[in-house]
């Protein structure tokens, strides 16, 4: 099992108190750190990398060592593709072939497409096109493009990305045109943390099954799954400690994790989340719960999320420290892809 940090803010982290935390993960020996796009949410508060992750990705690249560094994901509909392909392969470079980008179609509200420039009507068509440029300008040669949205002449792009072909490409998003459009080409397929064990565990034999009549063997495609957790002292500690911030989270006007739980509003409740969403409790019963998903799910990667911007940056830190001493040592260790013959179950 590898592991990874979802990187987003607290009640009270400033910047320079997330890249300290992402530094602590990269000593502890995490797998993996990922980073989000977002724009124009005023309740953040510049508590949260969201408008800027390339950005915050090349100064990662000089801050860690180890850690792989992942955009989860970059709107490709909202930018000039070679723009996009010149900063990652910048990244890529500095983090010296460390980087993952992880590519979405379109922003979770109107607002987004809307303040680019854009319309949701275009976002397919502007980001299938940008991903054939990206990863013809990745190549290092000189190309020329005509399509809809984007036409250049010929150009050739530089840095070349240490990562070769390119650094690795994965896929945010769980629509049927979606699954099929990373089938076909065997990307990887990055899991939202508020989606039930039910609905993962469908999304996952759907991709594997489109994958298989792709002609892709899905043991060695990875899946990362993000899952919301918080370790507390005790089981009653973490449950209490977390009440408010999670109803609170889930609760504002704006939220859109309401919309992948796939229940209806009556049902929300905090048992409910703690049942099917969160991972929540002492040490002991975290790990339980994260060993319980991987006889349900494939969890070759778990991807964290230890922050809630409606909770205190130190007990959230306090919950990550308890998970990196305590729960931590009795997961499995990870296996390379390229020696597994199977998907897990």
């Amino acid at each position: 099992m590898r592991l990874g940090f979802y990187v987003t803010g607290s009640a009270t982290a400033t910047y320079d108190d997330l890249i300290a935390q992402v530094e602590e993960l990269d000593a502890a020996g995490f797998h993996e750190v990922w980073l989000r796009e977002r724009h124009f949410h005023r309740d953040h508060g510049g508590r949260n990398f969201f408008s800027s992750p390339l950005v915050v990705a090349a100064h990662l690249a000089q801050r860690t060592q180890n850690l792989r560094i992942g955009l989860g994901a970059r709107i490709l509909s909202l930018d000039h593709p070679l723009r996009i392909a010149e900063d990652a392969a910048t990244v890529d470079v500095l983090s010296g072939g460390r980087l993952d980008l992880g590519i979405a179609r379109i922003g979770e509200q109107e607002l987004y497409q809307l303040g680019f420039g854009t319309t949701a009507d275009d976002a397919r068509g502007r980001f299938e096109e940008a991903l054939e440029i990206i990863l013809s300008a990745w190549r290092g040669e000189p190309f020329s493009f005509g399509g809809k949205h984007w036409s250049f002449p010929e150009v050739a792009v530089g840095p070349k990305p240490v990562q070769q072909p390119h650094p690795p490409v994965y896929l945010v998003g769980i629509s049927d045109s979606t699954l099929q459009f990373g089938a076909e080409r065997g990307f990887p397929l990055l899991l939202a943390a508020a989606q039930p064990v039910p609905l993962v565990r469908r999304t996952q034999e759907r991709y594997y099954s489109l994958l298989v009549e792709q002609g892709h063997d899905p043991a060695l495609v990875s899946l990362p799954l993000n899952r919301f957790i918080y370790v507390g002292e005790t089981d009653q500690h973490a449950e209490d400690a977390l009440r408010d911030a999670v109803l609170t989270f889930i609760g504002r006007p704006d939220s859109t994790i309401r919309d992948f739980l796939g229940l209806r509003p009556e049902e929300i409740t905090y048992e409910r989340l703690l049942e099917d969403v969160f991972i929540v409790g002492s040490a002991g019963r975290c790990a339980e719960k994260i060993l319980a998903l991987g006889d349900e799910l494939d969890v070759r990667d778990l991807v964290l999320t230890f922050n809630y911007f409606t909770l205190d940056h130190e007990q959230c830190l306090a919950s990550m420290r308890r998970f990196v001493d305590e729960v931590r040592p009795t997961l499995p260790e990870p296996q390379p892809l390229s020696e597994l013959s199977e998907v897990p179950r």
